[in-house]
């Protein structure tokens, strides 16, 4: 009994290990953890902006290292977060990791956070600060003079931003998680990731600053505030303002239209800008952003002013929920799907190579192997390697919505088959906004309830509604694997001015199991321009397209595939309330009748990127 108490204490701590650790004075972590991984630190070193304004900065050196040594310089990675470079694990894992392999290592608050001076915005003066830091780190007399950044979500966010000042010391980086970069470039709109076809996100938004976004220096918000119900208030505007009492900048989010200037003012990437920095970038399959890494990449590599930059721009994707990679002592569940053992990959020693590389070695000598695409097919468990995306040979089937009778829920009759609609059909539901459809799984953040669990997980609950409508293929004969961008196309029309479109992909598994794969979202107003927004003509038909981000997955021989549509996915994302307004400054809902036709006329379809059986 000892023995299994002992083994479970050990378990819950490799799992809770930033906890433990974290609760260790910062002298004594770093005294401990330094003899660990062999570094020491100087600490609050304040590093001046061009405009004054100091930033605070720890200074990881390897623990024997001295300029005077021969050689006597050494390459730095840099690491830029909002969340305390003191505490947080995005900052202090790849310090050790970094440290310990004969990197010089410096971790920042961003401007106005923690020991930082100035007032924060989110990802405002990102690329100026972070380019006037990797400056002042290239002249140190211990520096090499060569630069690389790191970092996951908000971390790897600013690298992509400082990569568009073009620093000739900024040689290398590796973002992660980092989709939220892009602004209005390639027409995505998504500004920190935070809409999805014009859709707010509701649930990562307010929580985010709500609990992180506050624009006093050095304070935490701790309050025992209940998001779950909190998040039901309206007007969804000023809501965070309601529960956190400094500043923050959630209702200029929430309310600036997606063509103001206010976020090409914060540094969101856009179709003009230019990059001179290779780049290993990395994602996982169920972060909210993935759509924009891949996205990025084209962009990033299409208006590369260097060939280093324009060859060296690699993309990974593997398994996961946001900043989520498989690594030791890690469950290895993406909410309720088990992923296989070649989940588990070397992301640590693919780092290092990469460093190594452009900041030890100057790109001199051969190059890692890692080709311009990598990424983990999920439920064949392996990884392809692609000089293009989608890859070569992938094929688009449409996958049409059809049935005899109507698709209300999982008990009604929707079908989806590959041969267009023979007559003329259509599906009705109505939306209430103040019943939505529940958020169950898919790239849901910050809610703090234990209820909302990110990822892939059973939909059964959400398909017994009639305001679901729900498509479901015979079973599949032969394996189904797909991979590249998803996109539903459909004929819709709608009572109201205005309302949302909430397609989701599903595996029916032989057991009843439905797990959502991916999904995306259309406010309707955007149908045809994120800048130039259109009502609905009530009654009107309008062919809308859906983008569902993008996936690598193998439904097996024996499973279905199914398509859900609705008007909402609450809390994950903002309700519309359909009357057409701003939406966030309002109370009061209408309810909507939303029709999806199916016919000779109006084919509505998922289309899917399907790789040949070989």
């Amino acid at each position: 009994m000892l023995l299994a108490a002992l083994a479970g204490a050990g378990v819950w701590v490799l799992r809770n290990r930033w906890t433990v650790v974290n609760a260790l004075p910062v002298s004594l972590r770093d005294a401990v953890f330094g003899m660990r991984y062999g570094y020491r630190v100087e600490r609050d070193v304040m590093i001046a902006m061009p405009d004054g304004v100091k930033l605070a900065t720890n200074l990881y050196f390897p623990k024997d290292f001295s300029p005077k040594d021969a050689g006597g310089k050494l390459p730095v990675v840099l690491i830029r977060l909002p969340y305390g470079k003191n505490h947080h694990p995005g900052g202090l894992a790849p310090a050790q990791e970094f440290a310990g392999h004969g990197y010089i290592v410096a971790i920042q608050d961003m401007r106005g956070k923690y020991a930082s001076e100035g007032v924060f915005t989110p990802s405002r003066l990102d690329a100026e600060d972070g380019s006037a830091t990797v400056d002042w780190l290239a002249a140190q007399p211990w520096s090499n003079g060569r630069i690389g950044t790191a970092g996951c979500s908000s971390l790897g966010e600013s690298q992509i931003m400082l990569a568009r000042m073009r620093n000739p010391h900024h040689v290398a980086m590796i973002p992660m998680g980092a989709g939220g970069a892009m602004g209005s470039a390639a027409n995505r709109y998504t500004y920190f990731g935070q809409f999805e076809g014009g859709v707010f996100q509701l649930a990562s938004g307010f929580g985010w600053f709500l609990f992180d976004g506050g624009k006093t220096p050095g304070v935490e918000f701790d309050e025992k505030i209940d998001v779950a119900r909190a998040i039901w208030d309206l007007p969804s505007g000023g809501l965070v303002r309601r529960h956190r009492p400094d500043k923050t900048d959630f209702d200029d989010f929430i309310s600036k239209p997606l063509g103001d200037p206010y976020w090409r003012d914060l540094g969101y990437i856009a179709d003009e800008d230019r990059f001179a920095t290779p780049a290993l970038v990395f994602n996982t399959w169920q972060d909210q952003t993935v759509a924009e890494s891949l996205a990025l990449a084209e962009v990033m590599k299409r208006n590369a002013v260097t060939d280093a930059a324009r060859t060296h721009h690699h993309v990974i994707i593997g398994p996961g929920n946001h900043c989520q990679y498989f690594g030791r002592n890690q469950t290895m569940n993406i909410g309720e799907f088990r992923v296989g053992p070649n989940a588990l990959a070397a992301y640590s020693a693919w780092q290092l190579q990469w460093f190594d590389y452009w900041l030890k070695s100057e790109g001199k000598g051969e190059p890692p192997a890692f080709p311009a695409y990598r990424f983990y097919v999920m439920g064949a468990d392996r990884w392809m390697d692609s000089a293009q995306w989608p890859p070569a040979g992938v094929q688009i089937q449409h996958w049409y919505l059809g049935g005899d009778g109507a698709a209300n829920s999982r008990a009604g009759h929707g079908v989806l088959q590959l041969s267009a609609p023979a007559k003329e059909q259509l599906d009705e539901f109505r939306y209430d906004p103040m019943k939505p459809v529940p958020t169950r799984g898919g790239p849901i953040c910050c809610t703090n309830d234990p209820k909302q669990v990110q990822g892939m997980v059973d939909q059964t609950d959400v398909e017994t509604r009639d305001d679901v409508l729900v498509y479901t293929s015979p079973v599949l004969e032969s394996d189904l694997t797909i991979a590249g961008p998803l996109r539903a196309e459909l004929y819709v029309s709608s009572s109201a001015k205005d309302t949302d479109l909430v397609a989701r992909l599903v595996d029916v598994f032989p057991d009843g199991r439905a797990l959502n794969i991916q999904e995306g979202a259309l406010r309707l107003r955007y149908r045809d321009s994120y800048i130039r927004p259109q009502l609905m003509t009530p009654g009107q038909v309008y062919r809308v397209s859906v983008d569902m981000r993008a996936i690598a997955y193998r439904l097996p021989r024996g499973h279905r595939l199914r398509l859900q549509i609705a008007s909402s996915n609450f809390p994950r994302l903002e309700r519309n309330l359909n009357t057409g307004g701003n939406n966030f400054d309002e109370s009061q809902p209408v309810i909507a009748t939303n029709r999806i036709l199916r016919s000779p006329e109006y084919p509505s379809a998922v289309l899917l990127p399907v790789l040949p059986a070989n």
